[in-house]
C-alpha cells in the first residue's frame, strides 16, 4: 500500500511540475535594445527625498513598451511623468517562447534618479 502512495504521488509531483514548467517565464527572456535615460533637466530640479522608484510594464511582441506603471511615486508629478514617458520609449528584443516566437512579456524595473 505504502509503494503504490509513493507511486501516485511521485506521477502527481512529475504532473504538476509539467504543468508548472509549461506555465513557467518565457524560454527567452527580453534584452533591451534601446532604453533612452529619464529627461534629466527634470531629475535636477527635483529636490524629494526618494532616490529611486519601482516601474513596472509590459514588453509587447514587437518589443515595444506599453501599460508602464510606477509601484511608487518619487512625489513629483513632472519626475513621475517623465520616467513614464523615458520607460515608454524603451525597445527590446522581445521575449520568445521555446519554438523562438516572440511572446508578450512582463518587466519591473528599478531606476534610480541619485543625484
Amino acid at each position: 500500500m505504502n509503494k503504490v502512495l509513493r507511486c501516485i504521488t511521485l506521477s502527481a509531483l512529475v504532473a504538476a511540475g509539467s504543468v508548472t514548467a509549461a506555465l513557467a517565464a518565457p524560454y527567452e527572456p527580453p534584452v533591451a535594445v534601446s532604453t533612452p535615460a529619464v529627461d534629466s533637466a527634470v531629475l535636477d530640479a527635483y529636490s524629494g527625498d526618494i532616490h529611486g522608484i519601482d516601474v513596472q510594464f509590459t514588453i509587447k511582441e514587437n518589443g515595444a513598451v506599453d501599460d508602464v506603471k510606477l509601484l511608487t511615486s518619487s512625489g513629483d508629478a513632472a519626475v513621475d511623468a517623465s520616467i513614464v514617458d523615458a520607460v515608454s520609449s524603451w525597445r527590446f528584443k522581445p521575449a520568445s517562447d521555446s519554438d523562438g516566437k516572440p511572446v508578450e512579456s512582463f518587466k519591473t524595473e528599478f531606476i534610480d534618479f541619485k543625484k
